[in-house]
Order: structure tokens, then C-alpha cells, then sequence
């Protein structure tokens, strides 16, 4: 080889490493609807739920104690889109009340994404995840397109909203990375699986895993009508876990992908949920209010710039997710204001401080499920007052002694919900009239503060 084409090969050589290492690093958030973060295998449960993301845990960083802002999908997902409150982003309830977008007042996670040079996709399975929330801003690809599901499914009528299983939304997941998966990106995959029985995982997935009679043939779709098992607590408690698995093992294939592509050494994955799910806590199954069942979720980080084996231990919020991801990844600083802080001081083993947990919900007057129509609740420390406007049945619990919230303690009187109520309406998130601190005692009101509730 001749010096001249010895010296332009190094050049190129020299071109394309400096390029690669200016190329930012992509973006996989997974966002696994319903999931609690104590059914997961990495926040220990007793059943090994979940391989992949126990594995994404050992090699980056488990947040131990993350708290959602609704148990709601579409409010939760605007709010880690936009790092602000329900109140403030706009989208307050699912669609059986309806026409709420989210705001362009707020910041937006795909916009800064896409800003910072990344192709911005995104691919869900259900539409509490749909467009119509706002939820697609920033995104050059937004599928939602469920039409085909229920032809292919033969699923005469959805028996819930609109959906498809994990394994259709993942193969076109890995049909856009097989387009794109080698240029700098940003994508968010959903899964729906866990939300409700309308699907069953395929039945070599099932067999092993569950307890109940399986039919033959196994619907992939309808399951409770067709499954007579599944209406039995322990049964769908047992597809539940299932379900989990059958998500994880989707994101193992996505992972597989970017692994083929070279692609997966470069790639920050952040595995969350929305909301959690009650197993029949406080008489309750389903979502929708806001006891610790329903809030609690896992947020798992992996990828350049998490280290590896951490669990951190302080409380975050959802609403924290983009200002971490926005300084974990030196993202353009967004132009609207933030509700949410950063957690990523927890990686290098920092405190992330005390933060107040905000969550809310609200639901139509004539909600199936008896829901009050607006609850709002409020955890300052480790007191929690939820806030029942339209009964006045508040409660308020001491989550330290009482993590279950089985003993309510609220009376009009007692100072914690009273400071706790103030609080909420210095937050501007309640419309009315809420308690105030007048007929406090100085030493009430100087104990209060001293602890940290006012």
C-alpha cells in the first residue's frame, strides 16, 4: 500500500472515531403499564418475574423507592414526559372523561431528545397511551394504530381499551430498529400487557408458569370470558406475574436487537412503570386511587454514564424521570419550568433529600368502580393525607408505623392533616376551599415546621 492511501485511511479511521465519539447515546425507555415494583424479581419477589430487568438492574442502577404522580396511564405518562404535575401538564383523568391534552406550556422529553440530534420514535400498545393525549409531541413516529389488533385477533369486542399484546408491539419495534437502529436515537416502547386478562402470552409461555387449567386451544384474546379460572383473585394474580414475564422477555428480543446491531453498549435503557395495581388492599382491585399499591413503581437505569450495581434508596417521583434523563444524558436545558429534580445525585451515591410525593386522579361522576370523582393526596416525611373533596372522607397515615395505610388518623383537628391540606392548596392543585392553619398553637405550628411539614 502506497504512504498517500495508507495516510487517507488513517485519516478515515481517525474521522469516523472521532465521529462516533461525538455521536450521543441512544434512548430506550420502557414503560410497562401496571406494573408494581414489588412484583418484580429485582425488587424481591419471591417468583422470578423478571430476568431481563434484573440482569439491566446488576448492570446499572435499581431506584428502590419511585413514586407515580397518578395511577392513571395517560397522566402518568404526561407527566414523565413533561416533568411537571398533573395540574400543571394538563391531562388529569383517562378518557372516560376526556378531552385533555398536554400542554405546550410544558417542557417535553421527545422535543429535548430530538434537539439533542436523536431520531425519536414511539410504539404502544393500548390508547390510555394514545395521541390524543398530547403525549406525541416531539416524536417523528408515534404508532397507535390499533385497527389491525382485533382482525387478527379475532376479538369480536375488546373487553377493555383497545390493545395489543407485547410481542406485536416489539416486532414492530424491532422493524423500525431494523430502519433506524444504527443512526443516534431516542425510542419509548409501552407494554399493556399487565393492565388486564384481555390477552393471555402464548401457552408455552403460560404452562409452566400457572396453576390453572389452560383450554385447548389457548385465546390469545378474551381470556375471561373464555377462561372461566381467571375470574378467581389467586388465578389472575398467577396471569399477573405471568404477564410480567411475557413483557420482560419482549424486552429481552428488543435487547437482542440492539445487541446485533452494535448498538447496545451505546444505549441508555430506562425500564419504569406508570402506576401500580391493587391485589384487593383496602377491598380494592384494579387502579385508580392512590393507596401505596397502586403508587409505587420501579425505575431501573442502564447504559453509558449509569454505574453498575447501585440501588438507590431516597425517594423519587416520576415526575423527576426527565430532569435525570436530561442531566444523565447533557440534554438541552428545557425552556419551560420543572416540577420534577433530578435523581441522578443518587448514582454517585448522593442523597436525593426529602421530596414530597404529589399524586392525584380524577374520574367521571358515574365511574364504574364507585371511584371518587377527585382524590388527591399529599406524603410530606412520612405522614400521607389524601384529600376526598367530594365526601370528605380524608384519611391521613403514618407510613413508618403503618406502610399498609390500615389505620386512618385523620380527624378536622388533627395538625398533620391540617398542614398537610395547606399544603396541597399552596401547590394550586385542589380548587375549593381547603383547611387552614388558623386556631394552631404556636408550639403546634413551630412543630410542624421543625419537622419538616411546613
Amino acid at each position: 500500500m502506497s504512504m498517500s492511501r495508507l495516510f487517507c485511511l488513517l485519516a478515515l479511521l481517525a474521522l469516523a472515531a472521532c465521529s462516533d465519539a461525538k455521536r450521543p447515546p441512544n434512548v430506550l425507555i420502557v414503560l410497562l403499564d401496571t406494573t408494581r415494583a414489588d412484583h418484580l424479581s429485582c425488587y424481591g419477589y419471591s417468583k422470578r418475574t423478571t430476568p431481563t430487568i434484573d440482569a439491566l438492574a446488576a448492570r446499572g442502577a435499581r431506584f428502590d423507592s419511585v413514586w407515580a404522580q397518578s395511577s392513571l396511564t395517560p397522566v402518568s405518562a404526561a407527566t414523565i414526559l413533561s416533568g411537571a404535575y398533573p395540574f400543571r401538564h394538563g391531562v388529569r383523568s383517562l378518557f372516560v372523561v376526556g378531552g385533555e391534552s398536554m400542554s405546550l406550556e410544558v417542557a417535553s422529553l421527545p422535543e429535548l431528545l430530538a434537539q439533542s440530534g436523536r431520531r425519536t420514535a414511539a410504539f404502544v400498545s393500548a390508547k390510555p397511551m394514545g395521541a390524543q393525549y398530547g403525549l406525541a409531541r416531539g416524536f417523528s413516529t408515534y404508532d397507535d394504530d390499533l385497527s389491525e389488533v382485533a382482525a387478527r385477533h379475532n376479538v369480536p369486542v375488546q373487553t377493555d381499551a383497545p390493545q395489543r399484546p407485547a410481542d406485536d408491539t416489539t416486532e414492530r419495534v424491532l422493524a423500525w430498529l431494523d430502519s433506524h437502529g444504527r443512526e443516534p436515537f431516542a425510542l419509548l416502547t409501552h407494554f399493556f400487557d399487565a393492565h388486564d386478562p384481555s390477552f393471555t402470552p402464548p401457552r408455552e409461555f403460560l404452562a409452566s408458569r400457572v396453576k390453572f387449567p389452560l383450554p385447548d386451544p389457548l385465546p390469545r384474546a378474551g381470556p375471561t370470558q373464555r377462561i372461566p379460572a381467571l375470574r378467581t383473585p389467586g388465578a389472575l394474580v398467577e396471569l399477573y406475574d405471568a404477564e410480567l414475564e411475557f413483557m420482560d422477555a419482549q424486552l429481552a428480543r428488543i435487547l437482542s436487537k440492539l445487541e446485533e446491531l452494535g448498538e447496545l453498549e451505546r444505549t441508555v435503557v430506562a425500564v419504569l412503570a406508570d402506576h401500580g395495581e391493587a391485589f384487593g388492599e383496602h377491598g380494592f382491585w384494579t387502579h385508580g386511587i392512590l393507596y401505596q399499591e397502586q403508587l409505587r413503581v420501579p425505575f431501573v437505569l442502564a447504559g453509558p454514564g449509569v454505574p453498575s450495581g447501585v440501588v438507590v434508596q431516597g425517594r423519587g417521583r416520576l415526575v423527576d424521570v426527565l430532569p435525570t434523563l436530561a442531566e444523565l444524558l447533557d440534554l438541552p436545558a428545557p425552556r419551560a419550568p420543572l416540577d420534577g429534580k433530578s435523581m441522578a445525585a443518587g448514582l454517585r451515591g448522593e442523597s436525593l433529600g426529602e421530596r414530597e410525593v404529589y399524586a392525584e386522579v380524577r374520574h367521571a361522576a358515574e365511574d364504574r368502580l364507585a371511584r371518587d370523582p377527585q382524590m388527591y393526596a399529599l406524603r410530606v416525611r412520612d405522614h400521607k393525607y389524601i384529600h376526598r373533596p367530594t365526601h370528605g372522607r380524608h384519611e391521613l397515615y403514618d407510613l413508618a408505623a403503618d406502610p399498609a395505610e390500615l389505620s386512618n388518623l385523620y380527624t378536622p383537628e388533627h395538625p398533620l392533616a391540617r398542614a398537610l391540606a395547606h399544603q396541597l392548596g399552596k401547590l394550586g392543585a385542589v380548587g375549593g376551599a381547603l383547611p387552614t392553619l388558623e386556631g394552631l398553637s404556636e408550639a403546634e405550628l413551630a412543630a410542624l415546621r421543625e419537622l419538616g411539614y411546613l
